[in-house]
């Protein structure tokens, strides 16, 4: 009798769950239409105190992911007014070039971004950068020039060899190491903390932020292991971002990334990829963050399996084959305890199994995904 009422509660506490979540569970249209007007009302709630909106994709080669994104932007820019869009893309580059050719080519070269691209350029939106990765053109033919121009312009004395220097930074990227001997290393990296402590430097503020994001590439470009370049990349990327949204209090950003750098909660399994975490910390309350992933790939397996086990994200979406928003935020809202289940998902962290609920806002999934396309 025991054996019996036990299996009883077990599957009615299953039901409970299941209900729960599934009360916050949103249908969305089909790509091209995606966001109904029930999604709309819950982001528009979200977002009466928010002045960044992160978007992510589970993977940057995930085409399906860029044109749900790009759904999500246009209802911004057109319903809400975000009018300036951040990238995981140079941050100095883009600040004086706002052009998508500074931007990641797995964007501003993939079929699927083009739309977006028009449409900012139609609706003058205005693209940023965080990235403290200096690969865009724009740095690379004009950041050792810019800065020279800068340092003679105020008077702050420095030598050729600084400015060679960094130039080789800029253009060897991690492939520095190859290339500067220890001596230089430590030249650049105390003569950078030299120009970080005078006046003058400090009185510009985004020459002070950019000499301090240079500073974090040269380890970031010589060190032994990904996890510390991770880590270092994630904590830059984190202030570049605070610098934009802090320096511009007028402007509400729109910021496209990995679903794994707009986490919002640090972990030590995330291994160092806490660039979300870090942002939340340093502008706590002023940041929503949706997380995007395509449930059908070419090289995925398993959907139909994953969506009954009761330990997976999918078993609580009607169907694998329609597409889904997730609410998390009101789910944790009404059921704190949501805040610490793990479950199994696609959204691409460090581990499959997570809290994700606590991770990100809202949960997208878009049944059908393809894999991005380039253009010729």
């Amino acid at each position: 009798m025991k054996r019996v009422i036990s299996i009883v509660f077990i599957i009615f506490g299953l039901h409970s769950i299941l209900a729960q979540v599934e009360k916050n569970v949103h249908d969305l249209n089909a790509l091209g239409n995606l966001l109904t007007e029930p999604v709309k009302d819950i982001i528009n709630k979200n977002l009466i105190d928010k002045r960044v909106v992160f978007l992510g994709e589970s993977e940057h080669h995930i085409g399906s992911e860029f044109l749900v994104k790009t759904e999500f932007i246009k209802y911004l820019v057109l319903e809400k007014g975000y009018k300036d869009i951040a990238f995981e893309s140079d941050f100095f580059g883009l600040f004086f070039e706002h052009d998508k050719k500074n931007i990641l080519s797995v964007w501003s070269h993939s079929v699927q971004c083009q739309e977006l691209f028009s449409f900012l350029e139609q609706n003058n939106v205005t693209i940023w950068g965080f990235d403290n990765q200096l690969f865009s053109p724009y740095a690379n033919y004009n950041f050792s020039k810019k800065l020279d121009e800068f340092l003679n312009e105020n008077k702050i004395e420095h030598d050729a060899k600084f400015i060679q220097l960094s130039d080789l930074v800029v253009k060897s990227r991690f492939t520095l190491k190859g290339k500067i001997n220890k001596k230089d290393l430590k030249y650049l990296t105390e003569t950078i903390d030299t120009f970080l402590n005078d006046l003058k430097i400090r009185s510009s503020p985004i020459w002070f932020q950019i000499l301090k994001s240079l500073k974090t590439t040269i380890p970031m470009y010589t060190a032994k292991n990904d996890i510390r370049g991770i880590a270092i990349r994630d904590a830059q990327m984190a202030k570049n971002l605070d610098f934009l949204v802090k320096t511009m209090p007028g402007k509400k950003f729109i910021v496209w990334l990995a679903n794994a750098h707009m986490a919002k909660y640090e972990y030590d399994f995330m291994k160092g990829q806490t660039m979300g975490g870090q942002f939340v910390k340093l502008n706590p309350d002023i940041s929503y963050h949706i997380a995007v992933s395509s449930i059908y790939m070419p090289y995925r397996s398993g959907i139909e399996k994953a969506s009954n086990d009761k330990e997976n994200l999918l078993h609580f979406l009607p169907s694998t084959k329609n597409n889904y928003f997730i609410d998390a935020k009101q789910l944790i809202i009404d059921n704190p305890e949501f805040a610490e289940k793990e479950y199994h998902g696609m959204f691409n962290l460090k581990k499959n199994k997570t809290n994700w609920f606590k991770h990100f806002d809202a949960l997208v999934f878009i049944s059908k995904g393809e894999k991005i396309e380039f253009m010729n």
